[in-house]
């Protein structure tokens, strides 16, 4: 039980999932010419930006994802299409065009802490109608485990009836690569997809979605290796997260513009230290200096 307050006690956060996905929009780099006509490729990734806890284990069972086949990606719709009204009365009785996809997955259980600082790996891939996506549906398994240390460890029950979350996409989340293939991040945040109650670790997945290619990026290096710090960086509106490689180097992606302050939270003996007035434009990679930290 100390184990576990003490995890309690932690703030995290994670931005787990880098999705590739294909649509039918113009573009002057052209198409793939391995995609057949008619047809758009989705490859999805998953990618870290982990938290304390020694291991986040997910069993996913199958990724799908929704298409609007009467529309394209590049129509300039309303960005507020993507409220309630908009999935609930108005899309059931005007949207018969709106499919659902199956992707091509391995299907298993994977350890989103063997993820960090930009690694990914494959998660699904496969072709869907040409049409603009709407939604993105995981499927998860029972298999779901958290480990607060090496040796303690608690099933993770999935909040709610359904064993699937869905996510919704904009249009100005997306990247372009070809004009049947883009780019699309998921910023999976587990301090607000876990928590415990009653006895329990329960997930209820919380998504944002980004565009990395008009995102900033904040990186740098924190010292000596043994400090095993997190990284913190926050303003009033967004608080991210990081721990370091075995380096020391942190990075975090899809930072909105604006002015932060990052600290740096040691262990082992090492004091804590926060450098302030952290200035992030849209689509810039901001260089923090090393920083060291001391007993």
């Amino acid at each position: 039980m100390k184990t576990l307050t003490k995890w309690l006690a932690a703030s995290f956060g994670m931005a787990v999932l880098l999705f590739f996905f294909a649509c039918n929009k113009n573009n002057s780099a052209g198409s793939n010419p391995n995609i057949p006509p008619g047809k758009s490729k989705v490859s999805i990734y998953m990618m870290d930006d982990p938290v304390q806890l020694s291991k986040v284990l997910i069993d996913i069972r199958q990724v799908a994802v929704e298409v609007d086949t009467a529309v394209r990606q590049t129509d300039s719709d309303r960005d507020d299409q993507w409220d309630d009204n908009y999935w609930g009365w108005h899309r059931d009785h005007d949207h018969k065009s709106v499919i659902w996809d199956t992707l091509s997955i391995t299907p298993g259980v994977y350890d989103l802490l063997q993820l960090r600082n930009g690694a990914d790996t494959l998660l699904a891939s496969g072709l869907v109608t040409n049409g603009k996506v709407l939604k993105i549906r995981i499927t998860l398994g029972s298999d779901n485990t958290v480990f607060t240390d090496s040796t303690t460890s608690y099933p993770l029950e999935v909040f709610g009836p359904n064993p699937y979350f869905t996510i919704n996409v904009a249009r100005t989340n997306v990247s372009e690569v070809t004009n049947n293939e883009f780019k699309m991040w998921l910023d999976f945040n587990l301090g607000r997809s876990i928590f415990f109650w009653n006895g329990t670790f329960l997930l209820k997945p919380y998504f944002t979605v980004f565009n990395d290619h008009v995102m900033a990026k904040i990186q740098g290096r924190i010292l000596p290796q043994g400090a095993s710090p997190l990284v913190t960086a926050y303003n009033a509106g967004d608080t991210l997260y990081a721990i370091p490689n075995y380096g020391g180097n942190y990075l975090f992606r899809g930072v909105p513009a604006g002015t932060y302050s990052i600290n740096f939270k040691g262990h082992n003996g090492y004091k804590d230290t926060t450098i302030n007035n952290i200035v992030v434009d849209s689509m810039k990679v901001v260089q923090i200096p090393t920083i060291t930290l001391h007993k």
